[in-house]
């Protein structure tokens, strides 16, 4: 019903951990065969190398590994108090390697995601460059409580590996954008931030709606299982009493505002500009040299 009311190709899969599910492959092979969607999914790294070969023969198409540390005492600093023990850290940090490797050897597009909160995470960014294979595709995130000092620390990662930008890709009616550099080894890091995006009716007039509180804006909607076993779509991590139930969200005005703001978005910037007209541009801190934008 979403696929169609929204005119969606993909849907990605997130959590708590996807992996866990015991039937993960029969859910993608149903998802991917009979619904006709791109499958992708978001995991820690935990269990993939167990799940992701039958996952990959099912229709995965690409993961994102969450990388919260690249060593032991990184990764035991990011747990919570019960968990921070780096013995069990260091048992996750192989554990994500395999994962990895494992998703790799199965054909799946393995991307790495690593938030870069200020300058001390630096290093951190090095050794994952380093340390994993250049088939691995690196994706830097600014993080949206430590502001300005997230994007000097990522703009200083890229001066550091002399990356130079390639291209933009912007998603018409969504807030989330990215940027690819490459290193002068050809390697592509892809830098993905947030841009101020509102839907016109449905945030207007909500206390949450003001830069402070509301930093992602919307970025797309989501898909909530109820505790009676129905689903629910959702608009804002915020505001969960914006949810409706599937059956009623495609026949509301909230579809169609989401819809206007796609077409209105997407029409205006290929129409007027290769660059969406927000606080959020240019993308970067400091000046880089020129760049393609596409948008979709």
């Amino acid at each position: 019903m979403l696929r169609d009311r929204l005119d969606l190709r993909e849907l990605h899969l997130t959590g708590g951990e996807p992996t866990l599910h015991p039937g993960l492959d029969q859910v993608i092979t149903s998802l991917a065969r009979e619904v006709g969607f791109g499958v992708a999914m978001t995991s820690n790294g935990e269990n993939g190398a167990r799940v992701l070969p039958a996952c990959a023969a099912a229709g995965l198409k690409r993961v994102n590994f969450s990388i919260f540390g690249t060593t032991a005492v990184e990764l035991a600093q990011v747990q919570d108090d019960r968990y921070r023990d780096a013995t069990r850290a260091e048992r996750k940090i192989h554990a994500l390697r395999r994962s990895i490797e494992t998703a790799l050897s199965a054909g799946i597009d393995a991307r790495a995601n690593i938030v870069v909160p200020d300058s001390t995470h630096i290093p951190r960014v090095l050794r994952l460059l380093c340390d994993y294979s250049e088939r691995l595709s690196v994706r830097l995130l600014n993080s949206l409580d430590a502001g300005t000092k997230s994007l000097q620390a990522i703009d200083a990662v890229l001066d550091q590996v002399h990356a130079e930008p390639e291209a933009h890709y912007v998603t018409a009616g969504a807030s989330g954008w990215r940027t690819r550099y490459r290193l002068p080894t050809g390697r592509a890091i892809w830098v993905k931030r947030i841009r101020s995006v509102r839907l016109p009716q449905t945030c207007t007039g909500c206390r949450f709606n003001n830069p402070t509180d509301c930093q992602e804006g919307y970025y797309g909607v989501r898909l909530y299982r109820d505790r009676a076993g129905g689903f629910q779509v959702g608009v804002c991590i915020q505001r969960m009493d914006l949810c409706m139930r599937v059956e009623q969200f495609a026949t509301s005005s909230l579809r169609d505002e989401i819809m206007t703001l796609r077409q209105d978005e997407y029409t205006s910037w290929t129409r007027h500009s290769p660059h969406p007209g927000d606080s959020a541009w240019p993308p970067s801190s400091k000046p880089r040299s020129s760049t393609s934008t596409q948008t979709r």
